[in-house]
């Protein structure tokens, strides 16, 4: 087989590969809306997805697997949107670079609230919580770093603990936004953030 046979099977193989994790992270959401996870069994997965058992275990070890793949993969393109093009920070003072934050990941939360109501609404997923606030944690202590020429062991605390205070609100409020069906827009989720909890303790 030469190069171009090759690579033309890889893409095949990848292409496949991606296709039948989409219909099983569907069918797992779709299932979740109906139940709780725990109540989910692997033959459920694949009746929904139209997917045989021995295609699933062939990729996954068990329903534990493909939750986790997925919710990874939804924390990457909330990493992805949040990530500011990196000529735009220099031009970024600390409250516009926090606005633009907030409502960045209202927008993100916003066109994926599917995912978000089932893992931050009522009962939830225990797996989540922890994983969404570290990466809400890294990201908020990225940008304190950006505006800060220094970061002595002292000042690195603050900005942890308050990172760490800054996203359990933060959290609170986007499941109290989605189990109030989005009544704010994202930019006005920003603004009341910002003005009515963030810009008193930023500093």
């Amino acid at each position: 087989m030469n190069a171009d046979n090759e690579h033309f099977e890889h893409k095949k193989v990848d292409l496949r590969t991606r296709r039948t994790y989409k219909f099983l992270w569907e069918a797992l959401l779709q299932l979740m809306a109906d139940r709780d996870f725990e109540a989910i069994t692997v033959t459920d997965i694949c009746d929904r997805a139209m997917v045989h058992r021995t295609t699933f275990y062939k990729h996954y070890e068990d329903k534990y697997a493909l939750l986790a793949q997925g919710i990874q993969n939804q924390l990457g393109l909330l990493f992805d949107a949040l990530n500011l093009p990196p000529g735009q920070v220099a031009e970024l003072n600390e409250q516009t670079d926090m606005i633009d934050l907030l409502v960045t990941l209202f927008e993100h939360v916003l066109q994926q609230q599917h995912f978000y109501r089932l893992m931050l609404v009522g009962e939830g997923i225990s797996k989540f919580y922890p994983l969404f606030s570290k990466s809400l944690v890294e990201q908020f202590l990225r940008r304190s770093e950006m505006h800060s020429n220094r970061q002595n062991k002292a000042r690195l605390m603050r900005h942890t603990l308050r990172a760490q205070a800054h996203v359990g609100v933060l959290v609170g409020t986007i499941a109290w936004w989605l189990e109030n069906d989005c009544i704010y827009t994202p930019a006005e989720m920003g603004d009341f953030l910002w003005e009515d909890i963030f810009s008193q303790t930023i500093r």
